[in-house]
């Protein structure tokens, strides 16, 4: 039967580390091509913002070398997508320096290598938002000079064409800035004539590796294999299985429509997909369907970010139910009284923000649990301001006044029931910065030069 099998060892390479023992229980499989996804915007925007590396050099190189050695091992493609968690232009150069590097240090045979940078200049966006080739995709506003402005870097995030691209040009390491995660995985099997729905479903299934499956377990290879008109998913760990249910779940992971995946050109269409157990390990996925886009454009996906400023944190500790009560009317006297003391002219010069932690610090307003059973709770003070004497000064502030709270019910006198981890502000290594930019870009051509960009090279001796 007509398939192909890729081994996919991480949803995010470089952010911890592959683990050995499945990967190389996977090795010992008949495998067609080695992908990893390195990106994602979970990160937040300070990395895009700052261009700098999130994971520590030696995860990204221990990741890296286990892929490239047996990937020409077998003499396969590797294809790896995001580098270095933001795709950005470095971030690709990065990881070509890391596998030339490899690449002597285990005397490899020649290889063809691709770049595909992916970072777009400002000036060239400019020229695009005048032809009217921009729109708004999670951003509610139209992307302007004024918020070009406002950005430091940007990428594209390309899908499946740029890599077929560089694998009809006989790369064999890919290395892509920013990408679509089932991207990174379809785009080979796409490359060898399976059904693009198919291809594409398997890269969403599979993008995280053995999250995929239960119990859940990190950096622990799979194998997933695309025939004709399904695909399976089998777990590389003896004690993961890759059920209906757990391959159906993730195939649904972050997704605003549970059963549709927007991708460039089109959307992947999983509302008659079927999740069959071949066996209490593996699941198989039929029917599963790519609808190209009805006007007939391709669209990417262009992530922005940029600087806010500088961040100051401080962290109150509140043990009183009384307090914690009311707590909402602590924190509306304690933000009153701060912007009295800080004064009427400095105002709109600061954000001040309390993430209660025991409350609603994750999910906000948005949070279905409306009272708080819980004896203590953290607040988390966070102040931003493009002045970082300013921001300390709010920060300081707000942590005193938190001394001072009134509330009904009180029983203690000032400062009885806080508690301070450390009376020093909390300074980040970077600066703030905020997404600027979650807006789609129309292509008459995927292979747009000026919006992606390949560079060929042979590597090795």
């Amino acid at each position: 039967m007509k398939k192909v099998s890729l081994l996919v060892s991480t949803g995010n390479l470089g952010d911890n580390i592959i683990e050995e023992g499945s990967f190389y229980e996977g090795v010992k499989r008949d495998i067609d091509c080695f992908a990893a996804d390195a990106g994602t915007a979970d990160a937040g925007p300070t990395f895009l913002g700052a261009d700098k590396p999130h994971n520590p050099i030696e995860w990204e190189e221990h990741d890296l070398e286990l892929l490239l050695v047996e990937s020409r091992k077998k003499g396969v493609p590797m294809i790896v997508g995001s580098c270095s968690t933001t795709g950005t232009d470095r971030a690709v150069d990065l990881y070509a320096d890391i596998i030339r590097r490899l690449a002597r240090k285990h005397k490899l045979p020649p290889f063809k290598m691709c770049r595909i940078y992916s970072q777009i200049s400002k000036k060239e966006l400019a020229s695009r938002i005048e032809k009217g080739d921009i729109e708004p995709l999670g951003a509610p506003y139209e992307l302007t000079q004024q918020v070009l402005d406002e950005t430091t870097n940007v990428t594209a995030s390309m899908g499946v064409d740029q890599i077929i691209h560089a694998l009809e040009q006989g790369a064999q390491v890919i290395l892509a800035g920013r990408a679509c995660d089932d991207a990174v995985l379809a785009a080979y099997p796409i490359f060898k004539g399976f059904p693009k729905g198919i291809s594409l479903h398997m890269g969403k299934a599979a993008e995280c590796a053995s999250l995929v499956c239960w119990p859940q377990m990190i950096k622990e290879s799979i194998i997933a294999t695309v025939y004709e008109d399904s695909f399976t998913i089998e777990p590389m760990h003896p004690k993961q299985r890759a059920t209906p249910h757990s391959v159906a779940a993730h195939s649904m992971y972050e997704r605003t429509d549970s059963f549709t995946q927007a991708v460039p050109g089109g959307i992947l269409d999983m509302r008659n997909s079927e999740y069959i157990a071949d066996t209490d390990r593996i699941t198989r996925v039929r029917n599963s369907i790519f609808r190209p886009s009805p006007d007939g454009t391709y669209k990417v996906k262009l992530e922005g970010a940029g600087e806010a400023g500088y961040r100051v944190y401080h962290l109150v500790g509140i043990r009183d139910t009384r307090a914690i009560e009311h707590i909402d009317l602590i924190l509306e006297d304690t933000k009153r009284k701060v912007s009295e003391i800080i004064g009427e002219s400095r105002k709109g010069q600061y954000q001040l923000f309390f993430h209660v932690y025991g409350r609603n610090a994750i999910m906000k307003d948005i949070e279905p649990i409306k009272e708080t059973a819980s004896h203590e709770v953290a607040i988390v003070i966070e102040v931003v301001s493009k002045d970082e004497e300013l921001a300390t000064t709010v920060a300081k502030c707000a942590k005193f006044r938190f001394f001072y709270m009134s509330y009904p019910g009180q029983m203690n006198s000032s400062g009885g029931s806080v508690a301070l981890l450390t009376d020093e502000p909390l300074y980040p290594k970077n600066k703030c910065y905020k997404w600027t930019i979650d807006h789609l870009l129309r292509l008459e051509n995927p292979l747009d030069e000026k919006i992606f960009r390949f560079s060929f090279e042979t590597v090795g001796e």
